[in-house]
């Protein structure tokens, strides 16, 4: 499963050569951004934080989310993610010392805005990789080492 994350990233870096392609599947993220979770195994214990895109001047930024009483740097622990049912299980994919992020949206898309979600990830992110259930939903996932498209909030 890493070694598939790290070459949906090369894909990317591939596909950022001059085309009108990768400008277009830019914008549809800054549209309709997916579920995205950056996940670690922090000496046994999976973390996570959650990024969103937010404005910032006249380009999209990517920032993590902070809870209002969380840590500074957005990491918490995630107890319940066993609960999830990934198939195939994510741990593998989460060596020690490294992080990943799982950009995710529904299998079956409830409303225009879902399908757009669900459209973004199979086009930025890369083709579908896993599964999980959540709130009695199916959503399919997909894992990379980087964030496309737009720079991390400075």
């Amino acid at each position: 499963m890493a070694a598939y994350a790290e070459q949906q990233t090369a894909l990317r870096r591939e596909a950022s050569l001059p085309s009108e392609e990768p400008r277009e599947h830019c914008d549809q993220l800054a549209m309709a951004t997916p579920g995205v979770e950056e996940l670690r195994n922090n000496h046994g214990s999976i973390q996570s934080r959650q990024w969103t895109l937010v404005a910032n001047g006249s380009a999209p930024r990517w920032a993590f989310v902070r809870a209002k009483d969380g840590p500074p740097d957005g990491w918490a622990p995630k107890p319940g993610i066993a609960k999830l049912d990934f198939q195939p299980p994510l741990e593998p994919a989460l060596t020690a010392g490294s992080s990943h992020f799982l950009a995710y949206a529904p299998v079956d898309s409830a409303s225009f805005e879902e399908s757009r979600k669900s459209a973004t990830v199979r086009e930025v992110f890369g083709a579908a990789q896993g599964r999980f259930t959540w709130r009695g939903r199916r959503y399919s996932y997909t894992l990379t080492s980087e964030l496309p498209c737009f720079p991390l909030l400075q």
